[in-house]
């Protein structure tokens, strides 16, 4: 009886640990008002008030007008007195009138009411047009120090003869 006890406790003891996941599917448009090509990150997270948390994969591709995503996530919970997932995009884009500048653009999707083994499929249009704050650019600068040299060589003249 004693080894039926110890092991009753065991049992219920794992099966209050076993925490259901809410999944979402997220896809839908993005939409480019500049007629140039555009590259994008798409990558979803949940809002929390220290640290919010990435619950998906990155869905990358390129577009011209517009370009298509599909990402995928999951989560347990929120936190404690917390009933919903407060769900953003996070989209990082070069839509704007520069060359290569990449912006980041967080995108309100909502708030999902947690629910244990719930699935949550939802498609967005989103205007990425110059949307976002402009982040580091990765390209090489060039050396102020070098390029002063190079134009002193050649000030004598608009076109040098050699």
């Amino acid at each position: 009886m004693g080894k039926f006890f110890v092991f009753f406790l065991f049992w219920t003891s794992c099966l209050i640990q076993v925490e259901t996941l809410t999944k979402f599917r997220i896809g839908g448009e993005l939409a480019c008002a500049y007629n140039k090509d555009f590259q994008y990150e798409v990558t979803l997270f949940e809002w929390d008030w220290i640290d919010d948390d990435k619950i998906g994969f990155v869905s990358s591709g390129r577009g011209h007008g517009s370009g298509g995503f599909h990402i995928e996530g999951q989560d347990t919970h929120d936190g404690p007195r917390n009933n919903y997932f407060d769900m953003y995009l996070q989209i990082v884009h070069t839509c704007n009138s520069y060359e290569n500048f990449r912006q980041k653009y967080n995108a309100f999707i909502g708030h999902f009411p947690i629910k244990h083994g719930v699935e949550y499929i939802k498609n967005y249009n989103i205007n990425i047009t110059n949307a976002g704050s402009y982040m580091a650019s990765k390209r090489k600068l060039i050396n102020p120090a070098a390029f002063a040299k190079f134009h002193d060589e050649n000030s004598g003249s608009e076109f040098p003869l050699k």
